[in-house]
């Protein structure tokens, strides 16, 4: 029986071991109810193994599993399992339990429909906007984080699928488990249920409150001082804040959710100790300025150290990432004490790199990727950057490796590798300049095809900004891999030169050295209209 998966932690640097090997997730998650039926997917396993992604986020819903309290159903898992396993695919499950997208939609008839038992999220006479909103249209489902008899109910039933897991999955086709999908409280800031307000009467905890005594550095500075009290009484949180501060209450719903995801979390690895996480709404963003705007209380970037404190069993908090600014939203996860894991994002290849490559992230996964074009551009990433997991970890935890994605502003980029100072410049723009100096104009380059076929958040185009990553590989040495960039490399001490340029070749085994680049083809060792690498060999001068 192979070992089960695990994260290993070296000084701030995170990576995930699958089958005892280093393992990078680069892939995508399914659409939320492609995975409640296994003939939906049986014809689409072989199209996404050919995609070349190495795993699949898919979803168990709560209410398909136990669609009556104590009576358990979990053939969709086992249909899953099989059937991704003939595909040569790793699995990450997201359990629906009670909270996705900050709503109880997935929760069972028996839950839903017994309101004294299970109460409802109370918003007050609060009144907020709400994406996914529109006059006249049905309520959805709301239950309260502060319900004991929620809780108690989500972990028996997930505790019920982890050990199904531990019983059946023995070659660990799943290899992580994300912890219901979304959570936090849309419409209002936070619940006013009397559960709630019970909660909100009592002391703030004191994992809470040692947390911020001890590491006050780690929180967001906004966040800190408005929650700076908690480190002088263990009063209340109504006694610290009373009504009308949501940074506050924000916190306060953040303890509930972590509480609740935590405790699954921690119930879950006492039976199979898989690697367990969270992922966020993240907010603020554009249209969802405040809490409540977004779901409250969900582990976004300024929320991160409340989770951290209250939920140790969750291995890291993940960022879904839909927004344009992409590469801020990266870094605000990407730190020493949180891993980085995209669970969910669009089809944008050059992100993927930007995440295995700046940000050392071990997981990249676009969204709806069964609508995946044949062939399209974030195919041949996912092939491009798995070819090259050792590469790629090892130098993620030495510091030799930079990822790029230029945006349309931007025409160069640099890092430096060790005195080296590497420019990354955007090659089309640069040639036209040079081109227009000599009185040639070029037309537009021509639009990249879709990346999708169905409706993955809409329609797709392909990346076509200059992106990839630059791997240091000995001194002098380095690999570049990605598209549309042109190189240059600079040294105090001595002059450098490019002594040789070794183009690579994309195959479905991986990468297999190709023809020895010179003259006119060295300006442009990245191709501008697909995925492409190369090793350059550099010579140092000794300046006289």
């Amino acid at each position: 029986m192979p070992p089960l998966p695990r994260l290993e932690r070296y000084a701030g640097h995170a990576r995930l071991i699958v089958d005892g090997e280093p393992f990078l997730c680069i892939g995508g998650e399914l659409h939320n109810s492609s995975s409640s039926d296994r003939q939906y997917m049986a014809p689409l396993w072989e199209k996404i193994a050919q995609s070349k992604a190495n795993t699949v986020i898919a979803t168990i819903a709560w209410d398909q599993v136990e669609p009556t309290e104590g009576v358990f159903d979990f053939s969709a898992i086992d249909g899953l399992i099989e059937d991704a396993g003939s595909a040569g695919l790793k699995l990450v499950i997201i359990w629906f339990g009670a909270f996705k997208n900050a709503s109880s939609t997935y929760a069972p008839s028996w839950v839903r429909g017994d309101t004294s038992r299970f109460p409802r999220a109370d918003r007050g006479s609060q009144t907020m906007e709400t994406p996914f909103s529109y006059k006249g249209s049905m309520p959805r489902p709301t239950l309260s984080v502060f319900s004991k008899n929620l809780y108690e109910a989500d972990k028996a039933a997930y505790c019920c699928f982890m050990a199904h897991l531990a019983e059946t999955d023995t070659r660990h086709t799943v290899i992580m488990v994300q912890v219901e999908n979304e959570v936090g409280l849309l419409g209002a800031v936070r619940d006013r249920s009397a559960a709630a307000l019970t909660a909100w009467e009592s002391p703030v905890p004191e994992v809470l409150r040692k947390a911020l005594a001890n590491s006050e550095h780690s929180f967001d500075p906004e966040l800190a001082a408005v929650l700076h009290p908690i480190t002088t009484s263990d009063a209340s949180w109504v006694e610290h804040f009373g009504d009308g501060n949501p940074s506050a209450d924000e916190a306060f719903m953040a303890c509930a959710f972590a509480t609740y995801v935590g405790g699954l979390a921690a119930a879950g690895k006492e039976i199979l100790e898989l690697p367990a996480f969270a992922n966020a709404w993240i907010g603020p963003q554009p249209g969802q300025d405040l809490p409540g705007n977004y779901p409250s209380g969900g582990p976004t970037a300024k929320i991160l150290p409340v989770w951290q404190a209250v939920a140790p069993a969750l291995d890291f908090l993940a960022p879904d990432i839909y927004v344009p600014n992409s590469a801020e939203i990266m870094a605000q996860y990407a730190l020493p004490e949180n891993a980085l894991f995209i669970p969910e994002a669009k089809f944008r290849a050059g992100d993927a790199f930007l995440a295995v490559g700046r940000f050392g992230g071990f997981g990249y996964h676009v969204f709806g990727l069964e609508d995946g074009r044949e062939g399209n551009q974030y195919s041949r990433a996912c092939l491009a950057i798995t070819s090259l997991t050792q590469e790629i970890v090892d130098a993620q935890r030495d510091g030799r490796i930079f990822g790029f994605a230029l945006e349309q502003d931007e025409d160069d980029v640099a890092t430096d590798f060790g005195g080296i100072t590497v420019s990354i410049r955007n090659a089309a723009k640069l040639y036209r300049a040079m081109l227009l100096d000599a009185g040639v104009v070029l037309p537009p380059p021509p639009e990249l095809p879709g990346e999708t076929e169905g409706s993955a958040h809409g329609h797709t185009a392909g990346d076509n900004r200059p992106f990839g990553i630059v791997i240091e590989t000995a001194p002098l040495e380095f690999l570049v891999v990605g598209q549309g960039a042109l190189f240059d490399f600079h040294q105090t001490d001595s002059e450098l030169e490019v002594d040789s340029v070794r183009e690579l070749r994309l195959t479905s085994e991986g990468w297999h050295e190709g023809r020895l680049l010179n003259g006119d083809e060295r300006l442009q060792v990245l191709q501008s209209d697909q995925i492409s690498a190369a090793r350059i060999r550099l010579l140092a001068v000794a300046q006289h």
